[in-house]
């Protein structure tokens, strides 16, 4: 009688689901869903097989990172005899951004359940990686004289900005344990590190 009263409704039991996501320096790599379907799945084979990592492994992964940081901040008030304090401050980011794209074959397959029967063990992996990272970092200091009536001093701005691309290829023939690394050097002059001061006097 009571549960009639209260209009009391019992809650429908929802599909189970769960997400799994990877995040590098605050930036999502990448998300998988699982819902219903493929939870049954485990619970009932005792397995999971995700058939796609080996197509994308042998078709090439990219991934893009970008990432901010504040370095060091300050001030600083120094009094003098004459009168006249001296004030100094320092400002300091750095960006860094990072570019990477990579392939790799397994052979005969890269998980143990897809392979031949006659052909369980890995016999060579390839595998190839392409990146370039990139650094630039900004640095501001002032040095100021305070005359109440009137500032001067000195202002000094620094940049550094630098890029390094980094490809190479990995060959592991683990039947024959002969092995081979490529390292790749670009094809192009390029400047590995730039320098830039602007000195202010005001």
């Amino acid at each position: 009688k009571i549960q009639s009263k209260l209009n009391i409704k019992t809650r429908r039991e929802e599909d189970p689901s769960a997400q799994i996501y990877l995040k590098v320096f605050g930036n999502e790599v990448t998300f998988q869903n699982i819902d219903s379907a493929l939870l049954k799945q485990i619970v009932r084979e005792d397995s999971l097989a995700i058939p796609d990592i080996e197509q994308q492994l042998r078709e090439g992964l990219e991934m893009k990172m970008t990432k901010a940081h504040h370095l060091a901040e300050g001030s600083l008030g120094i009094p003098t005899t004459l009168g006249l304090p001296i004030y100094m401050t320092m400002n300091s980011l750095v960006l860094t951004k990072s570019e990477i794209s990579g392939k790799m074959t397994v052979s005969p397959r890269l998980f143990h359940e897809d392979r031949p029967s006659d052909q369980k063990d890995v016999s060579a992996i390839e595998a190839s990686l392409s990146s370039i990272h990139s650094i630039a970092m900004q640095i501001s200091g002032k040095l100021t004289i305070d005359c109440r009536v009137i500032k001067s001093g000195l202002e000094l701005d620094l940049s550094i900005n630098s890029v390094i691309p980094i490809s190479g290829k990995v060959t592991l023939d683990l039947k024959n344990r002969q092995h081979k690394f490529i390292w790749e050097t670009p094809e192009k002059e390029h400047k590995l590190l730039e320098l830039r001061a602007c000195p202010i006097l005001f």
